[in-house]
């Protein structure tokens, strides 16, 4: 990007990943939403509003922070990087969680939930990464959708230009999110999402392509965030709650891409205005491990809370408790990125002195 972004959050970050501050308050607003629209007691409102976007939001931005030097690679180095970045950390959460769960399955109304299930049936989340098989983390959807979305498209980058691959894949996923409720089955490894996910990722890879993020002042950010903020919350009066992890669009699907990208342009817009700054830089380099521990936090929290009698057994859940555990679950995900960075430089440390990996 060019040397002619505003201060206002558009310039590049000092951080050695070199991306614009925008795109780090992006990604910290947007994991905020994700911990939030997971813990208990917010309000119907404010939760189809969140799940109207926030993870439409994460694939924009994988496709936004995509670089050219990765799509004129072999593809079979595309496929062997992109494993390596995100079904590395998929396995691990997957087994951090999974050994949450055979801990606590026996506990509250696990108990009566998962009574009689045998010990090993979860590991079929692993293999199939539907959300319904998850069910020990939920969210982990999101990595194997994540994979099959950046290697279609960059297979697609070798026959289509920018253009029209964003024409091609809006127009399929404005099909199937008009189709699929016709639909009998699920497909695996998030092979039917992946087709709603590439739209929002082909469309962040226009923007990038385009520039369109530069040269936006604040009288720009302000009109753009008040007019599409506006413009979602219209939108989003017509449609019942949506969920992509479940290829759920509402009664009215052909608002659902139309309402997510207002989302997306809201985010975008607000995360303009605020300024670069470490918290956001961090929000953002830990935002793949806030995705998928965030949610056994959540449960830890609440179980905690239950059990030393901070809150009743049937405890009224509103907005309060929401805010106030989804802060407690992002404090504890400190430690644990910082245990997870140790153990990413000890599995990419090279297994001999001077040799390093292709």
């Amino acid at each position: 990007m060019g040397s002619s972004l505003t201060h206002h959050g558009l310039q590049r970050s000092s951080a050695l990943t070199d991306r614009f501050g925008l795109i780090d308050n992006a990604k910290a607003i947007g994991i905020i939403l994700v911990v939030l629209g997971h813990s208990r007691g917010v309000p119907d409102y404010l939760s189809r509003v969140i799940f109207s976007f926030h993870v439409p939001l994460f694939f924009f931005l994988s496709g936004f922070l995509l670089k050219t030097s990765k799509l004129e690679a072999t593809v079979s180095r595309n496929v062997i990087k992109t494993l390596r970045a995100l079904a590395i950390p998929y396995l691990l959460f997957f087994l951090f969680a999974f050994a949450y769960w055979l801990v606590t399955r026996h506990v509250g109304t696990k108990a009566v939930l998962f009574a009689g299930q045998a010990w090993y049936e979860p590991v079929t989340g692993l293999f199939t990464g539907l959300e319904p098989d998850l069910y020990v983390d939920p969210p982990l959807w999101f990595f194997p959708c994540l994979i099959m979305t950046a290697i279609l498209y960059q297979v697609s980058r070798k026959f289509m230009a920018v253009p029209a691959s964003t024409w091609l894949f809006a127009a399929i996923a404005f099909a199937v999110t008009m189709t699929w409720k016709y639909a009998a089955f699920r497909l695996p490894l998030g092979m039917d999402s992946m087709w709603i996910a590439l739209s929002f990722y082909t469309i962040g890879q226009f923007v990038r392509d385009k520039r369109l993020l530069e040269n936006l002042r604040t009288i720009h950010l302000l009109l753009i965030f008040s007019l599409s903020s506006a413009l979602l919350l219209y939108t989003g009066s017509f449609n019942d709650k949506v969920d992509l992890a479940n290829m759920v669009f509402g009664m009215r699907p052909e608002l659902y891409l139309l309402t997510s990208l207002l989302g997306i342009v809201a985010t975008l817009s607000v995360s303009g205005l605020l300024p670069a700054c470490g918290v956001g830089r961090w929000f953002s380099a830990n935002t793949l491990i806030i995705f998928p521990a965030h949610f056994v936090f959540l449960s830890l929290v609440r179980g905690m809370a239950t059990s030393l009698h901070i809150i009743p057994k049937d405890y009224n859940y509103a907005l309060g408790w929401s805010v106030a555990s989804t802060v407690l679950a992002i404090l504890l995900c400190i430690p644990l990125a910082y245990c997870y960075r140790r153990l990413q430089a000890f599995i990419d440390k090279p297994a001999m002195p001077g040799i390093t990996a292709g």
